[in-house]
This record gives structure tokens, sequence and C-alpha cells, in this order.
């Protein structure tokens, strides 16, 4: 797999790929050895910190890996197999970890009280961190607090498998990381799958209200602290109990729940890290394999037995936090990447109003029709990638304000109800195809009434604007962008773009303030969906965004007067530059409180053999409520044409119904008319 730095590499090949900048840190580049860094300590301090329960010891052992990293570099002969490597190096320390703590001594003194307080907060864990940090509710809470049921093997196989069903890691890496053949290691994970329902099925049980009246009595002797044996006792009670039992309907696989997190934010304490190679590289000759003893002198068997053991540096012995503290100071990269990783506190957030009134658009600085061609790549198609653009020369011209003038705008009273969607058919039914066949068959969006009842359909459906998948000017979603903007001022519907180069690119702020600038054109009209007098746009985002991005948006924003709705990503509630909204992008249920909450159907990309995601008509209707009711201002539908993924709302020969507006289309007509704006 080849892979791209998400780090803010600039060397003179940008963008890099993983293996160049192997190489590149292995002949001694500095700043590609940062990069590496950067790239993988948000991946690593994940699993690590899910495969042990000792959240006090997490840092050391992340500390040891990264080190080991940055020491043993220059040896490995094969730079494609480097994140193989490297999470294999992980799943090494954590292993000698848990072979150090039950061969230690008994703790004693400060080092006993401090393990005390761990134990007398059995939420002060990782998972805990997950919970708070992601903003976990409901059935994705219940699978995290699931984890702590299960054994310390189950453990760092879960953190693995959660970055594969992630999109993270390969079957192929998991197996290498747990040295297994990858046959072996698939039925591993079956079996600690089979584990982790049992788990979930324990919490939901105890959570229940009212519990179980027999449980109070399995539960005799149990002294609060989940563990397997535990788990093992309550889940023969579950599996036997018809009260216990009963809650296990509407369950979610596990591995839908966990595919679209973002990782927890690495703590500050470890960005240290991020600057260990420019402390070593300061002196004469240091090349990577120096860094470790450059910076701290730290030996090849660096390890802890314990949370507590001390590091030497300069004669002087420190603590962790000490250490790590002191290495932020020594190079500005660990700032620079700091906001990458998204560790800063918050910034305060402006209000957001739901007026209805009609006002005059602000006009950026320069605000005027971009008459340069964009040259944004257009990431090449694949199985799971947005496909390439290709212009389409049917498209209707759309009126453009007169020049030097503001344009009149009606904001929408939020909450906002939109659909996401793809003007790419006809040519991706042919391209891409479909597990499902649409109503109207292989429709083509350049038909004026083929937009029309898309349109029309869509407000049967009780929403008031289309997010419209943009890739740039020029691309073939921009040259059909007017006929849509056309027929959503004839009928009274609104339209913004879901700007995608962001996932694939991290463009710069210029680049981004150019793209607004061109949008102008569209947003400026009365059609543009727009809020607090600002025209909206929503940006998709890639798994390894931070805040970097929303500081890049807001650079950008800062004279264009857009109203930013960024995609999610860990930690995104602590950055320091805020957008005006926050959506998730995923095939499930899910809720971004003060913000944002989204519906799907269900998830079957046209290669796969069976959906990732099932659809239950009775599921989308709870689903689709509890987005009615939630009161976000954005309450969103992913999606209404993804055909190739299957999320499509659209009408199917595969669920019609009477009123020709397909069975998923009655249902928000339904609900969202039962629970008005």
């Amino acid at each position: 797999m080849t892979e791209t730095s998400h780090s803010g590499y600039d060397g003179p090949d940008e963008p890099r790929t993983q293996a160049a900048l192997v190489r590149a840190a292995q002949g001694g580049d500095q700043r590609a050895l940062d990069t590496l860094v950067a790239d993988y300590l948000p991946l690593i301090y994940n699993i690590v910190g899910r495969a042990l329960d000792a959240p006090a010891d997490t840092d050391d052992v992340v500390q040891d890996v990264m080190l080991q990293m940055i020491r043993d570099v220059p040896k490995l002969r094969d730079p494609e197999a480097f994140r193989s490597w490297l999470v294999a190096i992980a799943m090494r320390q954590v292993r000698r970890h848990w072979r150090l703590r039950r061969s230690a001594p008994a703790t004693a003194g400060i080092e006993a009280l401090e393990e005390m307080a761990f134990l007398a907060d059995p939420g002060a864990d990782f998972v805990d961190l997950t919970i708070t940090v992601l903003n976990l509710s409901g059935q994705r809470q219940e699978t995290a607090e699931a984890t702590r049921w299960l054994d310390a093997d189950d453990r760092q196989l879960l953190s693995l498998w959660w970055m594969e069903v992630a999109g993270r890691l390969t079957r192929a890496e998991l197996a290498t990381a747990m040295e297994v053949p990858t046959p072996h290691a698939a039925v591993a994970v079956q079996r600690m799958k089979a584990r982790l329902e049992a788990a979930r099925a324990v919490v939901r049980a105890l959570g229940a209200v009212p519990r179980c009246a027999e449980m109070n009595t399995v539960l005799r002797g149990w002294d609060g602290r989940p563990s397997g044996l535990w788990r093992k006792r309550i889940a023969r009670h579950v599996r036997a109990c018809p009260v216990c039992g009963g809650v296990s309907v509407g369950v979610v696989p596990a591995e839908r729940l966990l595919a679209d997190l973002a990782l927890v934010a690495v703590p500050p304490a470890l960005l240290g890290l991020l600057a260990l190679g420019a402390g070593a590289g300061a002196g004469a000759g240091a090349g990577a394999g120096d860094v470790a003893t450059a910076a701290f002198h730290i030996p090849s068997t660096a390890g802890r037995a314990t949370s507590h053991a001390l590091v030497k540096s300069g004669g002087m012995a420190f603590g962790k936090a000490a250490v790590m503290a002191s290495a932020v100071a020594l190079s500005l990269v660990a700032t620079t990447v700091a906001y990458t990783l998204g560790v800063f506190g918050p910034d305060d957030r402006g209000e957001q109003s739901s007026a209805g009134t009609t006002v005059s658009a602000p006009q950026a600085s320069g605000a005027q029709p971009s008459t340069t061609a964009s040259t944004t790549p257009t990431p090449s198609p694949s199985a799971t990638a947005k496909p390439k653009a290709s212009a389409s020369p049917k498209a209707a011209a759309a009126p453009k304000p007169a020049a030097g003038k503001a344009a009149t705008v009606t904001d929408t009273k939020l909450p906002v109800r939109a659909a996401f969607y793809y003007p790419w058919y006809d040519e991706n039914f042919t391209d891409g195809g479909s597990q499902y066949t649409p109503s109207a068959g292989k429709y083509d969006v350049d038909d004026p009434a083929t937009v029309e009842r898309q349109i029309k359909d869509m407000q049967y459906g009780g929403l008031q604007a289309g997010i419209s998948s943009w890739w740039g000017e020029g691309k073939r979603e921009d040259v059909r962008l007017p006929l849509l903007m056309s027929k959503g001022a004839e009928l009274g519907f609104s339209w913004t773009v879901y700007y995608e180069h962001e996932a694939y690119a991290n463009p710069s702020a210029a680049e981004i303030r150019e793209s607004l600038t061109y949008l102008r054109k569209y947003s400026d009209q009365q059609t543009w969906l727009h809020v607090d007098g600002k025209p909206v746009i929503f940006v998709y985002g890639g798994s390894g965004d931070a805040c970097d991005m929303a500081t890049r948006w807001s650079q950008a924003n800062e004279t264009a007067g857009y109203y930013v709705v960024l995609k999610v990503f860990g930690g995104y509630r602590d950055c320091a530059n805020q957008p005006e909204g926050w959506h998730q992008y995923a095939s499930s249920l899910d809720v971004q409180k003060g913000y944002s909450a989204i519906v799907s159907p269900g998830f079957w990309l046209n290669t796969a053999k069976e959906p990732t995601v099932a659809r239950d008509l009775d599921r989308f209707r709870e689903e689709a409520t509890t987005v009615a009711t939630s009161g976000e201002p954005f309450q969103l539908v992913v999606t209404y044409n993804e055909w190739g993924e299957g999320t499509a709302v659209e009408s199917s020969t595969d669920w019609p119904s009477s009123s020709g507006h397909g069975a998923y289309m009655d249902v928000l007509h339904e609900v969202f008319t039962a629970h008005p704006r």
C-alpha cells in the first residue's frame, strides 16, 4: 500500500510517498524523519493505548516504540513495509511491557498510592479517553466500554483490528504485528469479535433500567471491575435470561460502529517526540541511527517495568513528563505539528442564528470569478474514492449576479435538513455500477427533467437543500452545478457544495481561498444555501486530518466570508481555530452535539460481495426520528444518490413504494412531517 505524508512535509519532491520518506530518513534527511514520527505517532498511540489496561504506562510504551523506530529505521530493508514494521515493533513492546509487569515486584510507597488511585477509578483509562474525546454515545460508547471486559491478548488483537476496520491497517499488517500467518489471524479475529459481542451484551445488561432481578445474585462477590472471568459469568446468565437477552434487539455490528471513528489525539506530553530528531540532529554528523542516544542517552534496551522509570539526559534524571516537556522546547517542529494533532485549547465559537430573514450577502475582498483553470489534480478513481471528474458540455448556464453588486440572499432557518448529492450520472452507472437499480433507470443529471424530479423528491422528503459533490473549477461536478442552481431557483430549493479535495491533498490556505473566490459566482445567488447571511460550504476530510485543517480553512476564509462546515476528526472541539459548523459523514447514525446529526440507510460498495451495513427500514425510521428530534443545526442524510457506495435513499426497484418516491423517502417524509423544524 502506497501512502503519502499528511503532516506538512514540503521537501523538494513533495508530495512524498511513505517509502520515499523512509529512504530520505535513512539517508540522513532530518525533516523526513520528523515527518515519519509526526505521521505515525497518532496511530501508535491509539494502538498501544487500546492494547494496554495501564493508562500510566501508555506514554512510556509509545515513547519506547518511537525511539526504537528512530534508532532502527536505517536498518529497514524494505521501505514499503515501514508501517507493518513499525506496528510490529509496537506490539512487541506491548507484550514486553506485560512480561515485565507480571515479573515486577509489588509497588510500594507513593507508587502504590498512584496505582490505587487508578484502580479506584476504572474509567481513568484509554476507553474513557476515547469516549470523551470522540464524543461517543449509544452503541459506539457501549462497544468502547465492552473492550474493558476483554483479556489482555484480546485487547492487543482488538487494538489492531480496530485500526483495520477503520482502514488504517491491512489484514496482512495485522497478522505481521501478531506474528502469525494471515489465516491464523483471521481465526483469531473471529474469536475475539465473538468475545467482544459477549462483552457488549454484558455492558447492555448491566446498564438496563430496570436491571434483571436475577442479576444481583449473579453479581455477588463482584468488585465492580471488568474482567474476563466476570464477562464469562455474566454472559452465561445473559444468554439464558429472557429479560437480559431481549436487550440485544437492534444491535449494530461492532465493525460498522468503529469504521468511521477518528483517532484519539496524542497528548501534549508525547509531542516532545516530534522534536527528538531535531535535537539529536543538531550535533555534527548525527544521523537517524544516532537520534535516541544523542537526544536522551536512551540505551537500545530502553523499556519500562512501571510507569515511573526514569530517563537519563545530560547526567540528570527526569521523570517522563519532565523529559517530554523539555523536549518540546527543543524545536519549532513540535509546535507546528501540535496543531496538526489537535492538542491546543478551544477557541470561542460564534453563536448560530436561526433567523429566517432576507439579507445582503457580504462581498469578499477581491471576490471575482477566477479566469484561470484550476491546476488541482483530481484523485484517481478507486473502489472507495470518489470518481475522477470529467467535464460535461451539456449542462445549462445559471444566471450570475451583476458585477459589483451584492446579491440578495435568503437565510435558511436552522435547523437545516439536507442530503449529500452526487452529480456523477449517467457515467457512473457504467463506470462503477451499483448493487441496486434506480427506479428511474440509468438517468442523466444533464437532463433538466431529471434534476427537477430529484429536487421535488428531496422536497417531498422534507429536505431544504442538497450538498453537491464538488472537485474544483472546470470539473464535471462544477460544469453541472449551474443546472442544479437554476432548477433550485425555479422550485425554491437550496444548494451548496461538498468540497472533496480536502480529503486527498490538504490544500493550502491560498488554494482554498482561490476556490472560495471562484465559487462566489454561485454562492452569491439566492439559490445557494445561506445561514446568518453567509454562504454555506461543507468540507469533506480524510482519516489523517487534524487541527491544521481547521487552521487552513480559517485562514482562507478570513476575507471570503463563508459559513464553513468541516468534517469532524478526533479532538476537533479542542482546535484553536473553529469553523462555523462540524459534521460527520458515515454509514450509520451519528450525532455531534451542538453541530449535526446524520442518518444513512446502509452501505454496500459496488465491488463488495456483501453489504458492510445492511439495509433495515425499521432501523432507518428509528434513526431518522433521532435525527429529526435532535435539535442539531444540521440534520443530514448520507446520501440522496451515492449509488456506488449503496447509501442512496433515492427510489430504487429494490425499495419501491406507492408514492413513487421509494420507501426511504417515504420514511423521511413521514418523520420530518411529524417533527417539523
